[in-house]
This record gives C-alpha cells, structure tokens and sequence, in this order.
C-alpha cells in the first residue's frame, strides 16, 4: 500500500484531493486514537476496517515508526518545499488560526516553539540529518518537490504502479494573510533570514540532497517506465464517485470505529 508522508504545508490538501479521488474508500485517511503518532497497533485495528486498502495518509504517519510486519508493504512518498517558505507559511498558518497562543511576532514564535528542522524531524523523529537521508533512501520510492509540483505529479504518476489520475480541479490551499507574507519573505527578509538559516540548518540540507540527488534519480527511473508501462492507464475512471465514497465510508464508518475503539 502506498504511504503519504504528509508535512505540513507542502501542498498536502490537493494531493489528498487526487488520492480520494483515485481510491476512493480504498484510502485510509488515517484518525489518531491520541496525541501520539500514529503506531502499529492503531493500524493494525484499521486494517481490519480497511480489508482493500490501496493506499495510507494522514499527519500521524511518520517513516520512522516501526510498523513491524506491515513494514515491508509500506511504499512511502512525499512532497516536500524550500524550507524558509514552509517555516514562513506554517507561521502564517498558526498566526492566523484561532489560538491565540500563536499570535506572537515571528521571532517570539521561533523562541517559545519548537519548529525548527521541521522536515528532518517529520521523517527521522530527531534533529538526525544522517537518520533522514537514511530513511529517505531506504524507505521512499518518491519525493515531489512543491515548487515544480505539476512535473512532481507526472513523475509521481509515472512511478506508482496503479497509474493514477494526477488531474486536480481543486486549487491548493493559499496563503490567509499575504501582506503578512510579503512582510515575512520581501520586506523584512534579510533582516530574518539568520533566524530561518538558524531554525532551518538541517532542513535546508536535506531539501538540496533531495532536489540534488534523489530528484534526479528519479528522472532517470522514470525513463525506464516509459518504455515499459503505459502511462495513460488510470487507476480510477470516476473520479467524483471516488470521492463521495471515500468520504461517506470515513465520516460514517471510520470515524465512529475510531472513537469505540479508543
């Protein structure tokens, strides 16, 4: 079953919009039972809801959890953006929300919570640059880059199995305060880029590894497959019906099955 590494703002709304659209009630979009990360045996339970999955999402999901025997059927993606811009936009998103713990400056935010090598601890669980690398060369068959997303999809279509419908109709989700942007990245930018460089060090790291090196390799693997595989064969023909079901199945089946089985 294919495993969506969700970090946080690198344009996870569309692709779970084109993973619901193609498997349908086949998509586990998984609930966590706690605060926790979501372990092996949450989903072990849902596998037993999930009897057809196809494919696995969710924040909770993370490489770096032991999933003991279904480990070797977890086929991990993920996309991932230049980290300044993911820091900046994950700022925005919490100034912005309704908590008004987060309605700090920038740098008062920076100080009071940790989210520093965000992506490096989303993969690895620690600030272990070595550790991510790790996972990232053992465990994904593909990483998409937000800034070349639409070539990312194509590259990610090219390499699932089930060819996939990379089609969207649904805008990603944008910015809620694009003067507070334009403050953060244009006018107050190189006054706090030592901040950024500062919380992002491994991250930005990692982020030119991957572009650099696994990118390429996959330009290169894609080439094989386009002269094996047929790339215009699609996972999905009604893509609106997948859709509805994945949402009736996880709203009225999932969600009540999560909260008995707490």
């Amino acid at each position: 079953m294919y495993a969506f590494c969700h970090i946080p703002k690198t344009a996870g709304t569309t692709l779970n919009y084109i993973l619901q659209s193609n498997f349908g009630p086949d998509l586990l979009s998984i609930i966590p039972r706690s605060k926790t990360d979501y372990n092996y045996n949450e989903l072990k339970l849902d596998l037993k809801l999930y009897k057809k999955i196809k494919c696995i999402s969710g924040h909770g999901l993370k490489p770096y959890i032991d999933y003991k025997e279904y480990s070797d059927d977890l086929k991990w993606f993920t996309f991932i953006r230049k980290p300044i811009n993911r820091y900046v936009s994950q700022y925005i998103h919490q100034y912005t929300g309704t908590n008004e713990l987060y309605n700090l400056p920038i740098e008062d935010w920076a100080a009071k919570f940790n989210r520093s090598n965000w992506l490096v601890k989303w993969l690895a669980g620690e600030e272990n640059f070595e550790k991510a690398i790790q996972i990232i060369d053992d465990k994904f068959i593909f990483v998409g880059l937000v800034e070349d997303f639409d070539n990312s999809l194509k590259q990610m279509k090219s390499i699932f199995e089930s060819k996939i419908d990379i089609s969207y109709n649904k805008p990603r989700m944008v910015v809620r305060d694009n003067e507070l942007k334009n403050q953060l990245l244009v006018e107050r930018y190189k006054e706090l880029l030592p901040l950024y460089n500062e919380q992002n060090e491994l991250d930005i790291k990692l982020y030119n590894y991957i572009r650099d090196v696994v990118y390429k390799k996959q330009q290169d693997q894609i080439q094989k497959l386009h002269e094996t595989s047929d790339l215009n064969a699609y996972y999905s023909s009604n893509p609106k019906m997948n859709e509805y079901m994945f949402k009736l199945k996880r709203n009225l089946i999932y969600k009540p099955f999560v909260f008995f089985t707490k």
